[in-house]
């Protein structure tokens, strides 16, 4: 039953928060005996993917795959999530637990006196959530190929750990249509995060028309999703002017900046025809229409 179940839960929860020797076995307890309709709750895995995008995926990934940008940096690249390579079980438990109180001797830190309990506790189904997914099938088995990494750097962008790109819908800002990335699998795809205040953004606009004039029969979509501003009619009143008849789009979750991890205006992220990202750049695009089709030619 659910009373049976909660009471179990309950038990162990307050034996890893004994055994942490940190955390009250009250508040544990507490959370253990809610989690079930928690779990649940839009809102709070909301909030939970976005604790999780800005202060874990640079490690972890996006997905939980253990390839974000940051891995180059630490000793030893951490685990993907959905492995069955556990030193402890997936529960939300466990989970919090490490969240908590960090794991000694790692980079990993300990978030118990930097975040509110309520942050530990939605990030903490959020990553539950990931390490119930499938394991990856390509992250590893789809390395970076020498060419393509030389197409990459020719035309002026960083080769990236090849990963599956995390889940995204923009707007069309003319018309309210809505364009998931996964309906332009099969053709490779730029993301192109600009701002509405971003000098060099706006400047950047007749560079990009050329380039999807010029790579348009290569199957290249250009995605110019606006950062800064959500509105479709403040997007369209200031974009428009230097992107004529260049599709403009906004963010529908708000998350994508987080989710692709911007730093800075203009960032570019080059997906293939797979949607997988292959390339970034932060910065003005520098590359001619000759090194894009090189490299979308690598791509496909």
């Amino acid at each position: 039953s659910k009373e049976s179940s909660t009471s179990a839960t309950s038990d162990v929860a307050a034996e890893v928060a004994t055994a942490s020797g940190e955390l009250p076995p009250a508040a544990l307890t507490s959370n253990a005996e809610t989690i079930d309709d928690a779990s649940h709750d839009p809102e709070a895995l909301s909030r939970g993917e976005l604790v999780y995008t800005v202060y874990c995926a640079r490690c972890h990934g996006p997905e939980g795959r253990g390839d974000g940008e940051g891995v180059e940096q630490l000793p030893s690249r951490p685990r993907d999530f959905a492995s069955s390579e556990w030193k402890f079980p997936k529960t939300f438990e466990s989970i919090r637990r490490v969240v908590h109180d960090g794991i000694p001797g790692t980079p990993m830190p300990a978030a118990g006196a930097a975040f509110p309990a309520s942050d530990i506790d939605a990030v903490s189904r959020h990553v539950l959530q990931l390490a119930s997914r499938p394991p990856s099938k390509s992250t590893a088995a789809n390395p970076k190929s020498e060419r393509l990494a030389e197409a990459v750097r020719a035309s002026g962008f960083l080769p990236s750990l090849i990963r599956q790109a995390p889940a995204a819908t923009f707007a069309d800002t003319r018309s309210g249509n809505s364009l998931s990335l996964d309906s332009l699998r099969g053709q490779p795809a730029l993301l192109h995060f600009w701002g509405t205040t971003c000098i060099h953004c706006l400047a950047e606009f007749p560079r990009l028309i050329e380039l999807q004039q010029s790579c348009q029969a290569a199957g290249l979509t250009i995605l110019s999703v606006c950062a800064d501003e959500d509105e479709e009619s403040a997007v369209e009143a200031v974009g428009r002017r230097s992107a004529g008849e260049h599709p403009l789009y906004v963010d529908e979750t708000g998350l994508a900046t987080h989710r692709f991890q911007v730093q800075a205006l203009p960032s570019y992220v080059l997906l293939d025809a797979h949607g997988r990202i292959v390339a970034t750049r932060t910065g003005a695009i520098g590359c001619s229409p000759e090194q894009m089709l090189k490299l979308l030619n690598e791509v496909k």
